[in-house]
């Protein structure tokens, strides 16, 4: 280089450096211009060289961070483009540089740079064509001498050097691993300094998510306990705050591929245990050790299984946390805001871990040790022990309910009583939650607890203290409340009056805002539960709404305003008087005026469920500008990227001398920002896991795909020009990563499917129609079938089964057009059922499950997969589709091997019940090679201690029968005397309803094989259905069957026929098939039987009369 050229350089320097300078500088004027000179000088040969100049020999500390970053952006956007000769004088500078410099925050910046050309030069997945590559084979040299060194310095400069290969070219790495295995396992060894062990523990974290190979296996399991030497050497050695990290490598070795973890499971969980349980750790690394068991929990079940012995010291540590860490401060009553921010960090882990213990475990070998330990606490004088209590129970209830309601009710919900009471307002409240928690899932015996816990929830209610202080234990009372009436029935309308007595009183004199919010929130559950019921009280609920919806909502009344129009929206859909639909108009004309003036995801989030329920209530009184305006806001929520929130960028992403990084862009906005120190892989989706996605912006986008889902359902006219649009919308959100707006997203995808079906049944153009609905078939079946397969959300995967049963339910017939879809969708409800799903399965386990060991939300998957099978059954047998009976050969049996000696009440029913609905579908043809087996299946539990079991045991022996037909005659006397048997104790009434069909469809079949004189009497000393109406229908086929064919048998009971016919005819219970099938009934014996239909008639009083006489004129 000449000396001209040499001073030309040396203005160039300065010149950049100058520009740096006003980076750093308060002054957004001088930012902007230097920025635009940036982009200038970025793109002249020297300027990746004078940047390094300014790196290295700068003495601003701000001013070289600056230009590595810089340097580092234009290299990972533009790489390819530099000339080799730039490249290999940089890479040459790179590595004379990073062996002298002494601050470690440049050198940091160094290796990053180093990085991010080894991932460009030794990465062969990032070469690309006609891309100019050179090896760096310096590089290599000079971090293999460096690890051989005597230097302690110098191996560390090494194993830097091979971590940073590791993090941004690992698959290179790994294609020398016999040599970085060797090299691992020495200095994972090495105590000469923490920094060779940490980097060691970096190198190989970074490369298990490489390994894939099978030889690779015991190399890494041999491994495993080195590095857990190391790790727990680190924790003794390293500064509190330097610990944060430590458990990332057993993050990785449960993602890898490979079944690397198992054999080193137990000694992980202990090292887990120990470090959450030492309070001379700090807290998020506590956090990190809980973290990680929580994972362990989920991941490997199976492994953990096989030491039980485990589960009570884990649970004893767990419960040693929570009680000796005081988890609510005494100002948490006075803290207005819902989230207990308060809880420390270790809690919080403890809980999680609890979580996923009672969501992954088998409830009978995790409750029982909890419940052991526990009930102690419940005793205990420390308020803290009895608070920690209850904080339990509410965590592990969801995951185990159907175990405790079966093993522990009585004395779990006296536990519940005595802490609603309790003398500590903290106690109380956490009581409070679990009670929430326990009625929000639990069903059946719980609900002859509500008479006694409600007045006492109403009586809380009524404190002044809580009608005037919103805290947290208020907040739990409402829950409570809504969750509880959420379980009752139209039974307890006497409780309907009391609830709404005090609601409307607390309402009325309360001046906390927040309070009278926590009201609305009540309403509809009630709505929901007592439907028309809830009418008389709708006028005095809608003089609460109206004022807070009359003006425009400002930041103090943005949330009672948004709290109106979700109860608005509840009520409407749940009740949907002709009364409410001016408010709906007025409040959607209001709201949808405002959309854009109000920037408040919590608004839109309101305004769109008030858009969906206007939907349900108007129909296609929602007029097509309604709707078409709807849309267009619903759409622009989905597409909407405001939801996102990356960790890894600070407000602005502001370096510490407040320079505003998005500003500088000397790509032209081509590229990421300056400040994006990460290794962006094609291949990595570490990038989700730092996305914080429960915000009210998701919260906002769910509450817009469940309204145009409803949209789609009720205004499928108005919804069809955007159908297009709305499909490609929603598709792209069943991957979102936050499950509400997943299952939204794929149950949106049902609605519009069944939607665009129904327009068939009614429009003309239907050519058009079912064009579009093959369309949407062939892309969304397979899309569901999957997300079942390989989403490791269970949650998703049932509601994939779930959105798969609607859509079949409602086109039936039509899927025989797509006999390769009702195959794709059979064969996934039979991977589910053999556990080979993603969610279901553990490393590269193929074993089959017998069910044994399943936690109760394994059951739940199981039991969504099988509710399908009568569905595609219906439609397999319609059609006679060559691949059912194959497929049915595999899924009967594996279905009744479920049924154990000792299975569990849940399983029998799910069992037994799934089948009887299959054998309702099948053919004559179909179940014959299935009679015996099922017949003897029913009959066997036909006198089971569960009423539930029982109950379909039954309907299962009468469907059986119908199917069956003459198969099964030598069998009748069997049955008839085991009916006679069960009748003569049987109290629950739809067990006896199903005896009754069960009686009926055996008559249908054959009276020749029913002795008429002895089960008649019988038969209508039980009539009417008094609890499951589904069986009204094949009552009254086969009354029109007696009525027919043996008329002076049944003659007697003709007036009782009648009137039973009279009064069922109207009830919303019954569809319209059954209904049909009454109003047959009548017209049949009005026809043959005029006089003594008349003679009965003339007996009934005016409105059955009445009612006849509508129906008979139909």
């Amino acid at each position: 280089m000449n000396r001209q050229q040499h001073e030309q350089q040396q203005q160039q320097q300065q010149r950049l450096n100058s520009l740096l300078e006003q980076l750093t500088l308060p002054d957004t004027d001088k930012i902007k211009h230097a920025t635009k000179e940036l982009q200038s000088l970025s793109l002249t040969n020297e300027f990746l060289l004078n940047l390094f100049h300014i790196l290295r020999s700068e003495h601003n500390e701000q001013i070289r961070i600056l230009a590595s970053t810089l340097l580092r952006r234009k290299l990972k956007s533009s790489l390819s483009t530099v000339s080799l000769e730039i490249r290999q004088t940089l890479k040459q500078l790179l590595l004379e540089h990073v062996q002298h410099e002494q601050n470690e925050r440049i050198k940091k910046s160094l290796f990053e740079l180093i990085g991010t050309i080894a991932e460009e030069d030794l990465n062969v997945k990032k070469k690309k064509k006609h891309t100019q590559t050179s090896k760096w084979d310096e590089l290599l040299q000079l971090a293999g001498t460096l690890v051989q060194s005597s230097d302690i310095k110098q191996v560390e400069l090494g194993l830097c050097l091979f971590a940073t290969l590791a993090l941004f070219c690992g698959e290179f790495l790994c294609q020398h691993w016999p040599g970085v295995f060797n090299l691992v396992t020495n200095m994972l060894k090495n105590r000469s300094s923490t920094v060779i062990c940490e980097q060691s523990l970096i190198i190989l974290t970074n490369l298990v998510k490489h390994l894939h190979q099978k030889q690779h296996v015991q190399t890494v399991i041999d491994l495993v306990p080195v590095a857990t030497d190391t790790i727990q050497y680190l924790f003794t050695t390293l500064k509190k705050e330097n610990a944060t990290n430590l458990f990332d490598l057993y993050e990785a070795l449960l993602d890898c591929e490979l079944p690397v973890i198992g054999p080193h499971l137990i000694n992980i969980m202990n090292l887990c245990l120990q470090i959450a349980g030492s309070n001379d750790v700090l807290e998020s690394v506590r956090y990190n050790s809980l973290h990680l068991l929580a994972e362990i929990c989920r991941q490997k079940k199976k492994t953990l299984l096989k030491h039980e012995h485990l589960f009570a010291p884990i649970i004893n540590t767990l419960l040693k946390i929570m009680c000796s860490t005081q988890m609510d401060s005494l100002t948490e009553y006075n803290n207005i805001d819902e989230q207990d921010d308060n809880e420390p960090v270790v809690v919080s882990g403890a809980n999680h871990v609890l979580e996923a213990m009672s969501y992954n475990l088998p409830a009978d070998k995790f409750v029982p040790i909890v419940i052991s330990q526990v009930e102690p606490m419940l005793k205990s004088s420390e308020p803290n022990e009895r608070k920690s209590a209850y904080y339990v129970l509410s965590g592990i209830i969801d995951g185990c309910c159907d175990y405790i309601n079966n093993n522990y009710l009585e004395p779990y919900m006296t536990a519940l009583k005595v802490g609603l009471e309790d003398v500590s307002q903290e106690v109380s409240s956490a009581a409070l939650l679990a009670l929430g928690e326990t009625f929000s899932v639990m069903e059946g015996e719980i609900t002859k607890h509500c008479q006694t816990l409600l007045p006492i929830l109403m009586k809380l209610m009524l404190k002044q203290e809580n009608i005037d202080k919103h805290n947290l234990k208020v907040i739990r009372i409402y829950y409570a409340v809504e969750e509880l009436v959420g379980i009752l029935d139209e039974e307890h309308e006497t409780s309907l009056v009391e609830l709404m007595q005090v609601l409307f009183h607390v309402y009325s004199i309360t001046k906390n805002q927040k309070i009278k919010e926590l009201v609305l929130s009540v309403y509809p559950s009630i709505g929901v539960v007592f439907k028309q019921k809830f009418v008389p009280y709708f006028d005095v609920v809608l003089q609460q709404l109206i004022p807070n919806l009359n003006q425009k909502p400002t930041d103090e009344t943005m949330s009672m305003f948004s709290a109106s129009l979700n109860t608005l929206a509840s009520l409407c859909r749940s009740v949907g008087t002709d009364h409410c639909k001016a408010l709906i108009f007025q409040a959607l004309d209001f709201s949808l005026n405002l959309f854009h003036e109000i920037d408040e995801p919590e608004f839109r989030a309101a305004v769109f469920s008030l858009c969906g329920a206007a939907s349900h209530l108007l129909k296609s009184d929602l007029n097509s500008a309604y709707v078409s305006k709807i849309i267009k806001f619903l759409l622009e929520s989905i597409k909407s990227t405001e939801w996102i929130e990356d960790s890894s960028k600070t407000e602005k992403r502001q370096l510490e001398w407040d320079v505003e990084l998005e500003e500088v862009d000397i790509d032209n906005g081509t590229t990421n920002g300056v400040g994006d120190s990460d290794n962006d892989d094609d291949d990595d989706d570490d990038d989700d896991e730092r996305l914080s996605v429960e915000n009210v912006a998701v919260e906002e986008k769910a509450s817009a795909i469940e309204a145009l889902g409803d949209l789609a359902e009720n205004c499928p006219i108005a919804f069809w020009p955007y159908l297009n649009e709305s499909c490609q919308e929603v598709k792209s959100m069943i991957d979102f990563p936050n499950i509400h707006c997943s299952q939204n997203a794929m149950m949106a995808i049902g609605q519009i499917i069944c939607s665009v079906h129904k327009m068939i049944l009614s429009h003309d153009e239907k050519k058009i129609l079912e064009d579009k609905l093959d369309e949407l078939l062939n892309e969304y079946i397979p899309c569901l079938c999957i997300t079942v397969d390989t989403t490791r959300s269970r949650t998703l995967a049932q509601v994939a089964l779930d959105t798969i049963k609607t859509i079949f339910e409602e086109l039936k017939a039509y899927m025989l057009k797509h006999e390769g879809l009702l195959e794709k969708a059979a064969r996934c409800t039979q991977n589910v059922l053999s556990y080979k799903t993603t969610c279901q399965k553990e490393d590269n386990d193929e074993d089959e499950s017998d069910g044994k060991n399943d936690a109760e939300y394994d059951a739940m998957l199981i039991e969504t997969g099988g509710d399908l099978l009568p569905a595609i059954t219906a439609i397999a047998c319609q059609g006679k589709l060559p691949f059912f009976p194959q497929y049915l050969a595999t899924v009967i049996p594996k279905l009744q091997r479920r049924l154990k000696q000792h299975s569990a009440v849940s399983e029998r029913s799910f069992v037994i019940g799934v089948l009887a609905e299959t054998v309702q579908n099948m053919t004559e043809d179909v179940v014959r090679p299935y009679i015996q087996s099922l017949y003897h299946m029913f009959y066997e539990y036909l006198p089971d201690q569960d009423s539930e079991v029982r109950t379909n045991s039954v309907f299962g022996m009468g469907v059986l029968c119908l199917t069956a037909k003459q198969q099964l005659f030598p069998q009748y006397e069997t049955i008839l005397n085991r009916l006679s048997s069960l009748l003569i104790n049987e109290k629950n009434l739809r067990a006896i309803d199903n005896i009754c069909s069960c009686l009926c469809r055996m008559m249908l079949v054959s009276t020749s094989h029913v002795p008429l004189n002895a089960v008649l009497p019988v038969l209508f000393q039980y009539l009417p259905i008094r609890e499951d109406y589904a069986e009204v229908g094949s009552i009254f086929l086969c009354l029109t069957l007696l009525y027919q064919q043996h008329f002076n048998q049944i003659e007697l009971y003709l007036p009782k026929s009648i009137e039973m016919a009279a009064n069922v005819i109207d009830d919303s219970r019954l569809n319209s098939d059954t209904v049909q099938v009454v109003r047959e009934y009548l017209r049949a014996i009005h026809l043959s039987h005029t006089a003594a239909f008349v003679q009965v008639v003339n007996h009934l009083d005016e409105n059955l009369k009445g009612k006849l006489s509508k129906h008979l004129s139909v």
